[in-house]
Order: structure tokens, then C-alpha cells, then sequence
């Protein structure tokens, strides 16, 4: 089968692909053991509404072979409201493994398509080779090729960057899953508290107006902005002492209690010390300031916005509308990245 125009969306799918071109049974094995997999599963099935249907082979076309198929995540469908994924790995496979006559069919009907046999030597050797796969490095910064990369979309994705690094998952992606269907709904039930299509449009709007975890900095931070107006010195931030007594000043006036004071004492100590310590990683440039830690908010709407979609509490369009929102809100707040991360890392 001739395919033109391909890109492959991952690293894995590449590796896939010409191993496969190869006739390289050790590095189609290496490429999979490597990869997150995902099974489709109907989603009344997976919410428990009906009994589990029996696992079914189809008949391969290209190979003639009887298969169970699996997706790597850059192969992936578009979002479909009835249908999820449930993410496994090739030691699971191997271990839970139904038939010794049937292969694995991996992307199938997909440039980077791979049959495998799975008989139980074959199957030995997917264990042994996935225990001396390492595991993906923490920490970094995983794309989509055929993702978001320019434009709006790209750029309110990107405000959620920072958890996708943490949560290793590819940060230009909004479709089909996040993690997976059960995990992501697990997710946004216990981190969150939303468990209904009401809940979720609810968490967004908070946390596009910066009401989440992040208020007590946003209060601090735009304390501090006024001051320096009213000093008329917009460039020259006030002193720590200054502003921390001013904070005081403010809510003693509005008679908040003692522990809310305390808690906004301790911020604007908090919010000074991490600015000299940003200056010194080169994060904020001598002399800068964060002017809102509402990227941290930002952040978190875009990713509870793919989290929602996974989840399939929203459509593409209500997940495309919060995203498109965050970097809306972030252009307005922010002249550059690097002072986005700084105000995430102060949120």
C-alpha cells in the first residue's frame, strides 16, 4: 500500500514505520514496547452500563491474519462521543494475551501498521524486551508533529505546557484522550470534584477568571501593581516592608479575619523570595516582576478543557472555545512566555 504526504505524529510511529519497512521484527517489538497503547472500547461498556462484549478478532486484510488491534497515540481516531480508549502497554498484552493464534495488530490500515505474532515464545519475548525498554524521561516537553504547532489553538495549548511536561503527555493535543478514558475521569472526579458535563463548564469558568488555587499571589500581586501606580513609579516596584504593610493596611479595612491576613503575609513573602530566585535562574531579567500568577489558572483551564474532552463531558467545540480563552486571556496579561512561566511558577 502506497502512502504520499505522511508525517509521522510521534517518534514511535516513525520508529514503527520503517522498522516495519525493514521487515525488522526487533525493532517493530522495541518501537511497541516503547509505546503507550490504547484499545478501543465502546463507551457504555466502559461507564458499565452494559456487560463487557467478548474480545472479537478481525480478519487482517493486508496479512490474511486473525488480530486484536491496539493504537499507538499518534494514531489515534478523531474525537467520537461513543467511543473511548483504555490505555495498556505490551507487558500487559503478553500477560493477559487470549489466543496463541491470534497477532497483534498494531495501527492497522495505518502507515505505521505492524502484525505481530503472539504465540506464547512470542509473548516471552515481548516481556523480555519491554523490561529493558526504559521508561520515557521525566520532564520533558512532548509534541504532536501533526498537532497545533502556530495560530491561536497552538498558543492556548501551550499555556497548558507546563502540566502536560508534568503529567508526560504530548502538550498540542486536544482529541481523544488525555491519559486515558478511566483515568481521566478519575482525575477530574477526585482532583477536581466534576464528575458531570455541569461541573465542568462551571471549573472552567472559574479558572479563565482566575479564581483557583492561585488567589491569594493574584491578590498579593495586583496589591503591589496599584501601589506602584499610585506612587506613580509603575517601574520601580515598592520595597517588600512597603508592600507587605499595604496588603495589611487593605484587608484590616475590610475586616478579614486574622488567618486571612496571615496566609496574605506569608504570600507576599513567598511571591519576593521566588522573584529573586527566578532572577537568578534567568527566568525574570534584573529588575522584572511578575505582574499576575494568573497563568497558573490559565494552565490548569486548558488542561481540565482536554481533560473534559477526554472524559467526554464536553464536545471539541466547548474543549476548543476554554483553550482558545486561556491564550486569549494570557496574550492580555502577559508580553512574553517567559514571563507566563514566571507567573505560573508563582501561582
Amino acid at each position: 500500500m502506497f502512502f504520499s504526504s505522511w508525517t509521522p505524529p510521534t517518534p514511535i510511529e516513525q520508529q514503527l514505520q520503517a522498522a516495519t519497512a525493514r521487515g525488522d521484527w526487533d525493532g517493530q517489538i522495541g518501537a511497541v514496547a516503547a509505546a503507550e497503547l490504547f484499545v478501543a472500547v465502546a463507551r457504555v461498556e466502559a461507564d458499565g452500563l452494559v456487560p463487557p462484549a467478548p474480545l472479537a478478532p478481525y480478519r487482517d486484510p493486508a496479512s490474511g491474519k486473525r488480530c486484536l488491534p491496539v493504537l499507538t497515540r499518534g494514531a489515534l481516531p478523531l474525537w467520537q462521543p461513543d467511543w473511548v480508549f483504555q490505555r495498556t502497554t505490551l507487558d500487559v498484552l503478553a500477560l493477559e494475551w487470549p489466543h496463541d493464534k491470534w497477532h497483534l495488530a498494531v495501527n492497522p490500515g495505518q502507515p505505521a501498521a505492524a502484525v505481530l505474532p503472539a504465540t506464547p515464545l512470542d509473548r516471552a519475548a515481548w516481556l523480555e524486551v519491554y523490561a529493558e525498554t526504559p521508561p520515557p524521561a521525566p520532564g520533558r516537553l512532548a509534541s504532536l508533529y501533526t498537532g497545533p504547532l502556530h495560530g491561536p489553538l497552538a498558543q492556548g495549548l501551550a499555556c497548558g505546557a507546563p502540566l502536560s511536561v508534568r503529567d508526560g503527555v504530548p502538550w498540542n493535543e486536544l482529541g481523544t484522550v488525555y491519559r486515558d478514558y478511566d483515568e481521566d475521569r478519575a482525575v477530574l472526579r477526585d482532583a477536581w470534584g466534576v464528575a458531570d458535563p455541569a461541573g465542568w463548564w462551571h471549573l472552567t469558568e472559574r479558572l479563565l477568571a482566575g479564581a483557583g488555587a492561585g488567589r491569594d499571589a493574584e491578590f498579593a500581586l495586583r496589591a503591589r501593581e496599584g501601589l506602584a501606580e499610585h506612587a506613580g513609579s509603575a517601574d520601580a516596584p515598592p520595597a517588600t516592608e512597603e508592600w507587605r504593610q499595604a496588603v495589611t493596611q487593605v484587608l484590616v479595612h475590610r475586616a478579614a479575619p486574622e488567618a486571612e491576613v496571615r496566609a496574605m503575609d506569608a504570600a507576599v513573602t513567598r511571591i519576593a523570595e521566588a522573584e529573586e530566585r527566578l532572577r537568578g535562574e534567568a527566568v525574570l531579567r534584573p529588575g522584572r516582576r511578575v505582574a499576575s500568577a494568573v497563568a497558573h489558572d490559565l494552565a490548569c483551564a486548558v488542561t481540565v478543557a482536554r481533560l473534559g474532552l477526554a472524559a467526554r463531558l464536553c464536545g471539541p467545540a466547548d474543549a476548543e472555545r476554554v483553550v482558545l480563552s486561556a491564550g486569549d486571556a494570557a496574550r492580555r496579561t502577559y508580553g512574553s512566555w517567559p514571563a507566563f512561566a514566571a507567573g505560573f511558577l508563582l501561582g
